[in-house]
């Protein structure tokens, strides 16, 4: 992605996210490259995350009337199917082990014997291959949005960036040694988590802050609201990726911090998640500076996830590795 970046140039970083991420995760789950489908599939999600948006309505439209929504739901699911099958298609035909994700669902037997059939693996792999990508591409859009507006925390980070890396790309044994910017991706995650809000039935009946709370009933919960509670979190409105430092998390109240949920059905992909933000921000923050575009309004937009409305548009600025080092010295004691 990087080789086509020029400096000057004006991109939506949440388009190029959501390709890249789509790329990573057909790459590493599937051991497919999607490149060619990625631009298909990335508009076909975009579509029906924008429908998804309308599950608000306080009136229910049935998912076989022949509505205009619904008949661009079932147009895009089609598409998407399309790439999904073949996929599982080209898989089944040459009977390998990739040793990815999908070799485990394609090789999986139940009790008789019987294997998945295609519908089986598709509904497995969909949920994969989308919901595994655009979180991701998000989380990255808003980080990108608060860094810019950040120039002492920016610069921090670069110049961690250039302490560890130097010249060269990172890689999965950087991570531990690139601690700001995992306290970068967690704090964005804090302000703007994909998932901005949850819910879960109750197994049993219970009380909650004096509240009955019955078997069966429906409990939602917002991570946007809990992430701001000053209760936990000092000057919760701001930006300060250096609260995470001497192991907040640790000291924190369980569940006053669950970007990715919590128990049981928690995000099976949140450790995946947290590596892949970590190494993109890394890779593109060691080469790039992205500048906001002025009179352009980043909205959030709370849709099935937190996504950007409109997007975020950036011009690209070339790093210049001097630059971050002075300004880290000149703000030795800013709170970034």
């Amino acid at each position: 992605m990087l080789h086509g970046w020029r400096g000057g140039e004006e991109r939506d970083v949440h388009q190029e996210m959501m390709r890249l991420t789509l790329q990573i995760v057909g790459k590493t789950l599937f051991d497919a490259d999607v490149e060619r489908d990625a631009q298909e599939v990335g508009k076909s999600l975009e579509l029906l995350l924008e429908i998804g948006a309308n599950f608000r309505r306080t009136i229910f439209v049935p998912h076989w009337l022949p509505t205009p929504a619904n008949l661009r739901v079932k147009r895009e699911v089609t598409q998407i199917d399309k790439v999904l099958y073949r996929i599982i298609g080209e898989r089944r035909a040459s009977g390998g082990d990739a040793g990815d994700l999908f070799s485990m669902l394609l090789s999986a037997q139940d009790q008789d014997g019987s294997r998945m059939t295609d519908r089986q693996l598709r509904d497995e792999a969909i949920t994969l291959f989308l919901a595994g990508h655009e979180t991701t591409a998000s989380a990255l859009s808003w980080t990108w949005w608060l860094l810019a507006q950040h120039p002492a925390v920016e610069a921090k980070l670069h110049a961690e960036l250039d302490a560890v890396l130097g010249d060269r790309a990172p890689s999965l044994d950087d991570l531990p040694k690139l601690a700001y910017a995992g306290h970068v991706i967690t704090e964005s995650l804090r302000l703007y988590p994909a998932a901005w809000g949850m819910a879960r039935l109750a197994v049993e009946d219970h009380e909650i802050a004096g509240y009955p709370v019955t078997k069966g009933m429906g409990v939602a919960m917002a991570q946007w609201v809990v992430h701001r509670d000053p209760r936990w979190y000092d000057a919760p409105q701001e930006f300060r990726p250096q609260r995470w430092e001497d192991d907040l998390l640790k000291r924190l109240p369980r569940f006053a911090y669950f970007p990715f949920g919590g128990g049981p059905r928690q995000c099976i992909g949140n450790t995946f998640a947290l590596m892949e933000a970590a190494l993109i921000l890394a890779t593109i923050a060691r080469k790039f500076r992205l500048r906001l575009v002025a009179n352009h309004a980043v909205v959030p937009l709370a849709s099935i996830t937190l996504r950007p409305r409109r997007g975020v548009h950036v011009t690209l600025v070339p790093r210049q590795k001097k630059e971050a080092a002075a300004f880290v010295k000149r703000q030795a004691n800013c709170p970034c």
